[in-house]
């Protein structure tokens, strides 16, 4: 049996090369050594959270971060990892005003202000598909104001042009996805959703011209769009789904035990 005194010294020695280090390293156990032997330990909590995380034991987690933060209220890293944890529980409106208090803390915190981007557009969008516009609308544009990184604007900026479709804005839902296209040509949910209202307004040949790219893009939402096209010809009353965006493709936000670097001590 390893001693106490041995325990924590793996323990300290861990700590010591950075909280992520101190997540990967010791063994559950030993991480819940540390908290019972110092349980006024900010660290020890939050390494002990790191590690509830990355095993999927998210509740655990947000135990162990909302204790770090009784000890310490400002801890920055606590924040956002309780934040990320509540956003995996789906308590995205938690998470949200957990991300506001980051944000408040740290205004320089690029990887806070993109979670919070991203945290708005699940909420926005989970909005837009029950039918609350107006509360998704609120959610989305939140989510602008929050100048997240390209990505998290991409899919916001997205998903207000699918609202503007459901709204029956249509002109407003396509000048939207144009400016998606804008910022990044390869924006896939966003082409096939101006090609979508091209077709359905009577505009083939832009819509063709959409299609035509959309297929070096993704071949799968271009074969998908191409199906569609026949029924939106043939029929009066059938609207094909605008793609809405929830992921972004290599985003690291939602990585389990992820730490913003501007929030490491």
């Amino acid at each position: 049996m390893i001693s106490h005194l041995v325990i924590l010294a793996t323990v300290v020695l861990s700590l010591a090369a950075g909280p992520a280090a101190a997540a990967k390293n010791p063994r559950l156990w030993e991480l819940k050594q540390a908290v019972t032997a110092t349980p006024q330990d900010p660290q020890a909590h939050y390494n002990l959270g790191l590690k509830y995380e990355s095993l999927g034991k998210t509740k655990q987690a947000v135990a162990e971060y909302n204790q770090v933060l009784k000890l310490k209220p400002n801890d920055g890293k606590a924040l956002y990892s309780l934040a990320r944890a509540l956003g995996a529980l789906g308590e995205t409106g938690q998470a949200i005003d957990t991300l506001k208090q980051a944000v408040k803390l740290n205004p320089k915190s690029i990887e806070a202000r993109n979670l919070l981007a991203a945290e708005y557009n699940r909420q926005g969008t989970g909005l837009l598909e029950q039918g609350n516009l107006d509360a998704a609308r609120e959610a989305l544009e939140a989510g602008l104001q929050v100048k997240g990184a390209p990505a998290e604007t991409e899919a916001l900026r997205n998903n207000l042009g699918c609202l503007y479709v459901r709204e029956n804005h249509l002109d407003q839902a396509a000048e939207t996805f144009r400016e998606v296209l804008r910022q990044n040509p390869n924006a896939a949910q966003a082409r096939y959703n101006l090609a979508l209202l091209n077709y359905t307004q009577g505009d083939y040949q832009a819509a063709s011209r959409q299609l035509f790219a959309l297929k070096g893009i993704d071949p799968g939402l271009a074969g998908e769009l191409s199906d569609y096209r026949f029924k939106i010809r043939t029929s009066t009353d059938w609207q094909p789904p605008v793609k809405t965006m929830l992921t972004f493709p290599g985003s690291p936000l939602l990585i389990k035990g992820h730490i913003p670097s501007d929030f490491e001590e």
